[in-house]
């Protein structure tokens, strides 16, 4: 078969499984539900953040680093999308590493026809807990470094006095540019650990093991893999779009627009993107190990 059609019969092959395996098997959503109903918790801790009893503990903290306006509306709805950024990234490390070893474990017993049981699946992914931590706690840390550096750097070369960058000014750079290179930057960097999760879970490879064939993996299957990951992160652009954009919606709609959008974010996050990429990433890994 030429490689351009068994790239793409590989990836036709995972998504047939992954849908399969949710249509089957109903369990296989419930880590991903769960995660997010913690993070619209959350959303809703930081809404109400301003108010009576939450400003005794965030308030100091908002005033701190971000200034006293951000305690009173409308300028509160403003700072939302960056705390709750903030707090689904702390989230994702300390819960949604341990459920998406769960989910990884689920779709092992879907192939190889064992019994799935949440408690099994909890159970595996508990024992390797620490080295799901760790694995997911160094994706984010690399996103948000240089998520945050390229936009830094970025600003002082204009701040230096030079009106382009590129044949750009700052305004696209701002507006367009930055937001189009965190979004394949968390692409690519989500690519390369992507493959850690089942070599923990499905092979019980050690955390530095794991990390290294992950990144050898990738390589080997570059392209479905970005496929697989970036196919489904196409739906979040909408949101990162208005969620960066956030005076627009004040300005044109009201300000509580925002947390609506917030919230929705969370739902097709979690509940589409999350899940589509780690079943799918998954399937990919358990074909290319049988191949």
């Amino acid at each position: 078969m030429p490689p351009q059609k068994s790239r793409i019969a590989l990836i036709k092959k995972s998504y047939t499984a992954t849908f399969s395996s949710l249509k089957n098997s109903p369990a296989l959503i419930i880590p991903f539900l769960i995660f997010a109903l913690l993070a619209s918790l959350s959303l809703a801790v930081l809404f109400l953040a301003p108010r009576m009893p939450f400003r005794l503990l965030f308030g100091p903290i908002i005033k701190t680093l971000w200034g006293e306006r951000f305690l009173h509306y409308p300028f509160n709805f403003f700072l939302l999308p960056k705390l709750a950024s903030l707090s689904i990234m702390v989230l994702t490390v300390l819960i949604g590493s341990l459920f998406t070893g769960m989910a990884v474990a689920i779709v092992a017993d879907i192939h190889y026809k064992k019994k799935v049981s949440l408690k099994s699946a909890f159970n595996t992914a508990i024992k390797r807990y620490l080295y799901l931590f760790i694995v997911v706690l160094l994706m984010t840390v690399l996103f948000y470094f240089f998520s945050n550096l390229i936009p830094y750097a970025i600003s002082k070369y204009f701040r230096a006095g030079n009106a382009r960058l590129l044949f750009l000014g700052p305004k696209a750079w701002f507006q367009v540019i930055l937001l189009a290179i965190n979004f394949a930057l968390g692409i690519f960097i989500q690519s390369l650990f992507v493959y850690a999760i089942p070599l923990l879970i499905i092979e019980k490879e050690k955390v530095v093991r794991a990390i290294a064939k992950s990144i050898i993996l990738f390589k080997n299957l570059c392209g479905k893999t970005l496929v697989l990951v970036g196919l489904p992160m196409l739906l979040y652009i909408p949101f990162m779009v208005l969620l960066q954009n956030s005076a627009f919606l004040v300005n044109n709609l009201f300000p509580e627009s925002i947390l609506i959008i917030q919230f929705i974010s969370i739902a097709i996050n979690s509940l589409i993107i999350d899940l589509l990429v780690t079943v799918s990433t998954t399937y990919l890994f358990i074909f290319y190990k049988e191949k």
